[in-house]
């Protein structure tokens, strides 16, 4: 299942900045479990919102190798936090065809996770 259209919607992209504006999905499965009336945004699926999102933004799917670096830095609450932005910083080249990416994602002056990643194509 991707994530995409179930945890969350892509509102806009700029594929020159390279970012995603997202609006969170509150009804989603994931968020009545995790947890029930208090739903936070689980970090395996901010994970997966990039690599999804960088297969977008790269036209070509892309298979996460490394968690270099993963802080979750504030709670992400899709009741209190309807959109946010996710901003890859920097893409790569890394040794043996990778790619090293590192991510950031925010809402206004608030940055919820910053994110190192090593890829490869599929």
């Amino acid at each position: 299942m991707t994530l995409n259209d179930n945890l969350y919607k892509i509102i806009s992209s700029d594929a020159n900045k390279r970012s995603f504006r997202l609006e969170l999905i509150p009804d989603c499965t994931i968020y009545k479990a995790h947890f029930p009336g208090k739903p936070i945004t689980p970090g395996v699926c901010i994970i997966q919102m990039a690599s999804e999102l960088l297969s977008l933004l790269m036209k070509r799917e892309m298979a996460l190798t490394t968690v270099s670096n993963a802080k979750f830095l504030s709670i992400i609450n899709p009741l209190e936090t309807k959109n946010i932005t996710f901003t890859f910083r920097k893409i790569s080249d890394g040794p043996d065809n990778s790619i090293n990416v590192s991510a950031t994602i925010t809402e206004k002056d608030m940055v919820f996770s910053r994110l190192s990643l090593i890829y490869r194509c599929k």
